[in-house]
């Protein structure tokens, strides 16, 4: 499978994990979870979240979905030939976490140093389909931005 994009999205969803969204895409009838990679929120499950009690070791952390040398099922057309990344919340009505972002950014930056990439190769699912997803505050311009920065060669003077 080669590799031409980054998609982003969100889970629309206020908690989850890799687990709970294998458990969700199965419940669909699909093989198992449609994303590549999946990044957490501090709230892992449905419980931790109706407490409030965000877990930290949680927030930020990068899951491995489906294997990246497989198709995905998250994007029709793109499947495969690009990689999903789901990070867990509702962008249409909050941000991604600091640590969620951080862990975003790193992502993209070594996906693209892997796959021979460029800031341009990142995408929201939005451009594919007609959804807000990543979500209507999702800052899609300054994580290409940043990712670009970041693929940059050091000026060296």
């Amino acid at each position: 499978m080669r590799i031409e994009a980054l998609i982003i999205h969100h889970s629309y969803s206020m908690w989850g994990n890799r687990e709970a969204i294998d458990a969700w895409h199965r419940a669909r009838g699909w093989k198992g979870i449609g994303y590549h990679r999946v990044i957490c929120n501090g709230f892992p499950t449905y419980a931790s979240w109706a407490k409030g009690q965000r877990l930290d070791a949680w927030d930020g952390k990068i899951q491995q979905g489906r294997p990246d040398t497989e198709a995905g099922a998250h994007t029709v057309g793109w499947n495969g030939k690009s990689l999903g990344i789901c990070l867990i919340g509702n962008f249409d009505a909050d941000l991604p976490t600091p640590k969620q972002w951080a862990a975003l950014i790193d992502a993209c930056v070594r996906l693209c140093r892997r796959y021979g990439l460029t800031a341009a190769s990142i995408h929201g699912h939005r451009e594919f389909a007609p959804k807000t997803c990543p979500g209507r505050l999702f800052p899609l311009e300054a994580l290409k931005e940043i990712v670009a920065s970041s693929l940059a060669p050091a000026l060296v003077g």
